[in-house]
């Protein structure tokens, strides 16, 4: 479940390890509609059970493991995903912040690669998720033909694809900073951070310091939607999902235009894909 889909992702500093966190996540999906009840719960590829409720769920919420190897030992807690095969059919993963082996703190996010359904509105889904888990940076996006191609190691339509947030330095690979995939072509000073957003899905939360080059008053000004939900901003480009796929051209301009109210140099992707 890879190619022209839905996909959901959240990247969070924040801690989603408490069961407050997990109940809400789950509950986001459970509650949204019957088409979006998890069939089954998974540790990785292991399904460990058929879903019954959300409280059921809490035991298997973070669980605690080790990795040992001659004196080392690490303790971390375990993700959970949970999965669809009948419609509307997806698969959902939260992978949980926790620190390093060096004490270095990791952040954690959720992934979602759903099958494309014109009568499921997943907007929902993602404010209640957004809301739960405290984002940086969160994208609601179905990637079609015109946007999901691979390209070349280290181009940003490659983070854009996988809801990555790329940072340029080749020194934080040892900071544990897991959420972020290092560009090895840029360097900026020693001992920074300076991740960028590859680009604007359908829907977009922006969170943390990327919260500051949001300017709400102008981007409603300018005719879209956008709302406060936490410390960020959840800003559509359209008013339906599905205009990606129907009608891209539309998409594609309401986009470029939304991108011109942020700083220059705030995403990677500077140019719309060729119609």
């Amino acid at each position: 479940m890879i190619h022209h889909m839905v996909r959901m992702f959240i990247e969070t500093e924040a801690v989603t390890t408490d069961w407050t966190v997990g109940k809400e996540v789950l509950s986001a999906f459970a509650e949204a509609e019957p088409r979006l009840v998890p069939e089954a719960i998974y540790s990785w590829s292991t399904k460990l059970e058929d879903f019954t409720t959300v409280d059921a769920c809490e035991r298997y919420w973070a669980w605690i493991t080790q990795m040992r190897g001659g004196d080392y030992k690490f303790e971390f807690p375990l993700g959970l995903g949970w999965r669809r095969k009948k419609a509307v059919r997806y698969q959902a993963e939260v992978k949980h912040s926790q620190n390093d082996y060096f004490g270095k703190w990791n952040g954690g996010g959720l992934s979602l690669y759903a099958a494309p359904n014109k009568t499921v509105d997943w907007l929902p889904v993602f404010r209640r998720v957004c809301a739960a888990m405290t984002p940086q940076y969160g994208l609601l996006h179905q990637f079609t033909n015109m946007e999901d191609v691979r390209g070349p190691n280290g181009a940003p339509e490659n983070y854009f694809r996988g809801g990555i947030i790329p940072a340029k330095n080749p020194k934080i690979s040892n900071l544990g900073l897991s959420k972020y995939v290092v560009d090895s072509t840029e360097t900026c000073a020693p001992g920074t951070l300076d991740p960028k957003i590859p680009n604007l899905g359908w829907s977009n939360y922006l969170g943390g310091d990327f919260a500051k080059a949001v300017n709400p008053t102008e981007i409603a000004a300018a005719g879209f939607a956008i709302e406060k939900i936490g410390a960020g901003y959840l800003i559509q480009v359209t008013e339906r999902l599905q205009d990606v796929e129907n009608n891209f051209g539309y998409f594609s301009e309401q986009r470029v235009k939304l991108k011109k109210i942020f700083p220059d140099d705030f995403f990677l992707i500077k140019h719309e894909p060729v119609i």
